[in-house]
């Protein structure tokens, strides 16, 4: 019989160990968490969901980072209704997370757009905003910036259409499964005057 991990039954175990996955996926492009599904409600009240990239996490505020172009429609979105559920899934460690939050359109955010390549800023250098329709297959971005990266000169324009999206958590389950049954956790952040506390207990899986 395979061993269990030592999170199988220890509440505290599980909370360290959703930590370090997302600490993993902000650092390891090929780590599973790396990757997530972001999910809103549209402005006619219907679901929408798209992948992204984990660009942050702080274990002191309990808060995500991602990237994104300011002109998108996941904006729009987050700006009628703040609310979003993010989904991760490792289907080597069988483990699941759906975090559930409030965001915050970020107003400073040259930090962040200080750590990112010129090869990424050029994403941001689209004349169009994202989703619009074209009459031909596009990149968006000026036909130069395809096979070489801008200038940190050109690149500027960019800081125009980047944003940061910042997700405070309110809560994370979790679900791991395992052939001897599996585990199912849900943890709920209070934010009280700035002090956090967390608020664990089993579920049924």
């Amino acid at each position: 019989m395979k061993e269990l991990p030592k999170f199988y039954n220890s509440l505290e175990e599980t909370r360290k160990e959703i930590f370090s996955l997302l600490f993993q996926g902000v650092k390891k492009r090929k780590s599973n968490f790396h990757n997530l599904v972001l999910n809103t409600v549209d402005l006619h009240n219907k679901p929408d969901a798209r992948t992204v990239v984990l660009r942050s996490f702080s274990q002191k505020d309990l808060t995500i980072g991602i990237h994104t172009d300011s002109r998108s429609e996941k904006v729009e979105h987050l700006k009628n209704n703040n609310f979003t559920c993010l989904v991760f899934y490792d289907d080597q460690k069988k483990i699941q997370l759906r975090i559930r939050g409030t965001t915050n359109i970020e107003k400073s955010k040259k930090e962040s757009w200080d750590k990112l390549t010129n090869w990424s800023k050029r994403c941001y250098l689209t004349s169009n905003p994202p989703g619009q329709v074209s009459n031909n297959p596009t990149s968006g971005f000026p036909k130069k910036f395809e096979s070489e990266a801008p200038s940190s000169e050109e690149a500027k324009k960019g800081l125009e259409n980047f944003t940061v999206i910042r997700i405070f958590i309110d809560e994370i389950e979790w679900l791991f499964l395992a052939s001897q049954g599996h585990r199912r956790a849900l943890f709920k952040i209070n934010r009280d005057n700035s002090n956090l506390s967390i608020e664990s207990k089993w579920l049924v899986p």
